[in-house]
């Protein structure tokens, strides 16, 4: 008879620490769907509208692969102890790009999986706020993974902390503000705010195409010489020979 009184009380601590993570879990999904406000989109005949502006939040690390806004299906990029996993390229895909350092993307969905220990984001670039002259809307789909049992117990602000190291609110162009006014009514684009200066970006001997694109974005031009090639930027042109940097000028 004890033995299973035991066994009863022994289950009923099990249920109660279950009912008492969920309710955590809740708690801390509640409290960043309000930080990280998603953004709705309406579509009509120039591509997505903002119907209902969110929150707007600053690319602070390279290596981000976006895709066009129809991609059903998109890569996930990954960030873990502070690096960044950018997904192979594959072709069959189509056309991707990766999001260059300071670009202002627009929440569209965020997940809190407190089993996997991870914050899915799917973000889409905030053309408005970005000031471009051709609007393209890319979306990436970026998935922050905490260590494990960490989002069990961890408060808001801490796991903010660390999303923010990679997608930092933009305290100067909410979607409330210049940026969502700009997407909604079609005006001209308005030019980004000032932001904090960043760390300068290494271009070294032996990098990949990926890793240079993720830390300068596009080149103007791609000379193709078969295994030579070159990426001309406005001031800068870089040699890869087997799809490794061996030269820059």
């Amino acid at each position: 008879m004890k033995g299973k009184l035991a066994v009863l009380a022994f289950a009923a601590v099990l249920v109660c620490l279950g009912i008492s993570r969920g309710a955590a879990a809740q708690s801390l999904d509640a409290e960043l769907k309000k930080q990280f406000k998603a953004t709705r989109f309406g579509v009509d005949a120039s591509g997505l509208v903002v119907t209902d502006p969110g929150v707007v939040l600053v690319v602070r690390k390279p290596g981000i692969r976006s895709f066009p806004p129809t991609m059903m299906a998109l890569q996930t990029t990954r960030y873990q102890d502070g690096k960044v996993s950018t997904p192979p390229n594959n072709p069959f895909l189509g056309p991707n790009k990766f999001l260059p350092v300071e670009t202002r993307v627009y929440v569209m969905k965020m997940v809190v999986d407190a089993r996997k220990d991870l914050v899915l984001f799917v973000i889409v670039e905030c053309d408005s706020c970005n000031g471009v002259q051709q609007p393209s809307n890319y979306k990436a789909q970026v998935a922050i993974q905490f260590p494990q049992g960490y989002l069990q117990g961890a408060e808001a602000g801490q796991v903010a902390d660390v999303i923010s190291e990679l997608l930092a609110p933009d305290n100067g162009g909410n979607a409330n503000g210049q940026g969502g006014q700009d997407a909604q009514s079609g005006g001209n684009p308005q030019q980004a705010p000032p932001t904090e200066s960043k760390e300068p970006q290494t271009i070294e001997k032996g990098q990949t195409e990926d890793q240079v694109l993720a830390i300068l974005g596009q080149p103007d031009k791609i000379v193709n010489l078969g295994a030579k090639k070159l990426y001309v930027y406005k001031d800068m042109k870089i040699t890869f020979i087997g799809g490794k940097v061996a030269d820059v000028q």
